[in-house]
């Protein structure tokens, strides 16, 4: 072993630095463990006794499986993630989608470890029980991930949702299941998010790889520079944990150490603690400010709208999607009144793309909807968009 691991070649990130050697390929499966069979009648139950009425028919059978699989970090070092599989039984030439779930604090609360609340988990079983095998990914920092998850940052979270479709690839291969090579990306908030990072960087780098067919990124940040100058500028925003994660994993990420600029006291010291996956969102919430003004340091508002926080400035930037133009189709939806995603984090994004030349691209605007009533409205409408494909 110790051989194998000296005749390795180093791999080197973004800055030129040695990684750690990379001793498997990436999506290769460590572990798969079958959670179970569900039948058509078990996953309408578990709908109708949420009250969730949704207008698809279930035909299939599905097999829910957990992996473990290898993937890496945002610095190309290897780490280990994990994310669910659900496979319809008794039919072939299927078709792929990954769902990326959305803003999550708690490492367990993840649909590769059975929690009854993971919502993707539920569009896990009914996507595949309409034909689809659907993956999600658990993300780094969740399922036997121990790390704090990089909050939307792109090097961090595309691989992992890469290397899980690999994973996907892989398995189905080896147990005599026929993919049909169509691929459908979704996901809402921090998963509409990742979904059209992953567009992006499968387009840019991993297109003779996956045919993408279309995807549905649903009421994601993606204008991620536009947004925290609003808020910022603003000195408003409803929901105060959102700021601290963004900033914690940030801070975190790029090593700044600067916890104590950003939040006044006694808020700084017990961030950490707060999103090293032990908590769930609304133990986190309730030991927040519920307003901007109490959370944040305004010397360090002040400066970054002078220029004068240049660090946090180029990453915020680096990790906004406008800068690139799309060629799969697109769909968009987006509830009008979103009281923690803009709706115009959309309609920057679509007259971004537009002028660069992009001309497959849909929006569906959710009259009234906020962050939460939008949701449900929006995940079916992808599904009933992907079904025309």
């Amino acid at each position: 072993m110790l051989l194998f691991f000296a005749f390795q070649s180093c791999n080197k990130d973004e800055n030129g630095e040695p990684s750690l050697p990379i001793a498997h390929d990436r999506g290769d499966i460590i572990k798969t463990t079958s959670q179970g069979t569900l039948s058509p009648d078990d996953i309408q139950q578990m709908l109708d006794a949420t009250g969730t009425q949704l207008p698809f028919i279930l035909n299939y059978s599905v097999e829910i499986l957990s992996l473990n699989y290898y993937s890496i970090d945002g610095f190309g070092d290897q780490i280990i993630v994990s994310g669910a599989m659900f496979l319809p039984q008794g039919i072939d030439d299927l078709p792929m989608m990954s769902m990326q779930h959305g803003t999550e604090t708690k490492r367990d609360l993840v649909a590769s470890v059975f929690p009854g609340n993971s919502v993707e988990r539920v569009i896990g079983l009914v996507t595949a029980s309409m034909g689809y095998v659907t993956v999600v990914p658990d993300y780094p920092g969740f399922g036997v991930s121990n790390m704090m998850h990089p909050y939307l940052h792109e090097a961090s979270l595309v691989p992992c949702v890469i290397d899980l479709m690999r994973a996907c690839q892989s398995y189905s291969s080896k147990n005599q299941i026929t993919l049909n090579g169509k691929l459908f990306l979704s996901g809402y908030s921090e998963g509409g998010y990742v979904t059209l990072l992953t567009q992006k960087v499968i387009e840019e780098k991993y297109f003779s790889e996956f045919n993408l067919t279309a995807v549905a990124p649903l009421a994601g940040p993606y204008d991620l520079k536009g947004m925290t100058d609003s808020i910022f500028k603003s000195g408003n925003y409803g929901t105060t944990a959102y700021i601290g994660y963004f900033l914690t994993a940030y801070d975190d990420l790029y090593g700044w150490n600067r916890l104590d600029d950003y939040f006044v006291a006694p808020y700084a010291d017990k961030m950490p603690g707060l999103y090293d996956g032990s908590k769930t969102w609304g133990e986190i919430v309730n030991q927040l400010p519920a307003s901007f003004s109490e959370l944040m340091n305004p010397v360090y508002i002040a400066d970054y709208l002078n220029g004068d926080e240049p660090d946090f400035t180029n990453a915020v930037q680096e990790n906004t999607l406008l800068d690139w133009t799309p060629l799969t189709p697109i769909h968009f939806f987006h509830g009008d009144a979103d009281d923690i995603v803009p709706y115009q984090n959309a309609l920057t994004t679509i007259e971004s793309f537009t002028a660069r030349g992009a001309d497959n691209i849909q929006l569906t605007t959710i009259p009234g909807g906020n962050h939460e009533t939008s949701g449900p409205i929006a995940i079916v409408g992808a599904i009933q968009w992907f079904e025309g494909f």
